[in-house]
């Protein structure tokens, strides 16, 4: 590795399970930056298969092995207790940072001593080329570039943190064992303790992530969508941005408008609707969820055509939905997790 910053120094964090190739390229990535290291730490999060470890011994970093499967968040928290650098940056194992991402992140935490985490996003152009990873990828870029730059949450698919202030708030929390709202808890507790946290646009990386219908689904309904909301209960007074604005929020009444009416349309049951003119409440609310995503639908059909803006139309009525899904489980989730505290 370079010789270390005279400034800040970073630690590069990396949780990785069964990561296999991505890891591979991930690496090769991290160790390209433009802004030295002062080390890079792998965390092996008890994976099945012995490529993970393989592939990072190759490359010039530390690798620590979990005793068992914890998720994301704790093997965070384990490289983050080994780490020496001012400054960790984590990012995922099938993110290709762009060389300059570390370097940009450092440049706002030395010029503005108040700020405690930096993250950015990913860019344009995911590695995998089937429809439903560009989709994903781009959602995700999309609200990240119409964020808030002043923000109210923290995401380690590209952020970094000051050390001292990661471990006084004690890491990331032990509640999730598997990936899922980990970094957006943190960036709660990191804005409720009073400290500031800055989207970076232009602190970018590449994602790799191969998306499935079902995987989809998971992630928004209970991976993050439940748990996140259940996190909004316990923060009620985060700012709407990122997926919780006011824009968002609407299209996914609308889109539980339209599910309820293409259920009442159906002919055949005592609460069956005629089709004319009920059809036009949830043809009305489609066009409404249109409108609010207009600019996403605009990015789509810029980056990849036709075609793909119009199967994003559907797509997003799923999203919306699986957004409606969530917030029941979330509550209950939340009900829960307060039963439990006492």
């Amino acid at each position: 590795m370079p010789d270390i910053h005279d400034n800040l120094t970073v630690t590069v964090i990396i949780p990785a399970w069964n990561a296999g190739d991505d890891l591979d390229r991930c690496l090769a990535a991290v160790l390209k930056s433009d802004y030295p290291l002062a080390e890079c730490i792998v965390v092996d999060d008890a994976s099945t298969e012995p490529s993970t470890a393989e592939i990072a011994r190759r490359h010039e970093v530390k690798l620590v092995t979990m005793d068992r499967q914890g998720g994301p968040g704790l093997a965070r928290n384990r490289g983050a207790s080994l780490a020496t650098g001012d400054v960790l940056m984590f990012t995922d194992a099938d993110v290709l940072l762009h060389t300059d991402a570390i370097g940009k992140a450092v440049a706002v935490l030395e010029a503005e001593p108040g700020v405690a985490a930096v993250f950015g996003s990913y860019d344009h152009h995911p590695d995998h080329p089937s429809y439903l990873s560009r989709y994903r990828n781009l959602y995700h870029t999309w609200n990240h570039q119409l964020a808030n730059e002043e923000a109210s949450t923290f995401w380690t698919g590209c952020g970094v943190v000051r050390r001292q202030v990661f471990l006084d708030l004690g890491g990331f929390s032990a509640e999730f064992e598997r990936p899922s709202v980990e970094d957006i808890e943190l960036g709660y507790r990191m804005r409720a303790a009073g400290h500031r946290i800055r989207l970076l646009k232009d602190m970018q990386g590449t994602h790799l992530k191969q998306w499935t219908f079902s995987g989809m689904v998971k992630t928004d309904v209970y991976y993050r969508g439940a748990p996140w909301f259940a996190l909004l209960k316990r923060h009620p007074d985060v700012p709407n941005d990122l997926n919780l604005n006011l824009g968002a929020r609407i299209a996914t009444v609308l889109a539980g408008l339209i599910l309820l009416f293409l259920v009442l349309l159906i002919p055949g049951h005592p609460a069956s609707l005629p089709l004319w003119p009920w059809m036009l409440v949830p043809l009305g609310a489609m066009a409404g969820i249109i409108w609010i995503q207009r600019g996403f639908f605009a990015l789509m059909y810029r980056c990849y055509g036709t075609g793909a803006a119009l199967k994003t139309v559907p797509m997003q009525f799923v999203f919306f939905v699986c957004c409606g899904l969530a917030v029941p489980l979330g509550y209950l989730r939340y009900w829960q997790d307060k039963r439990a505290a006492g």
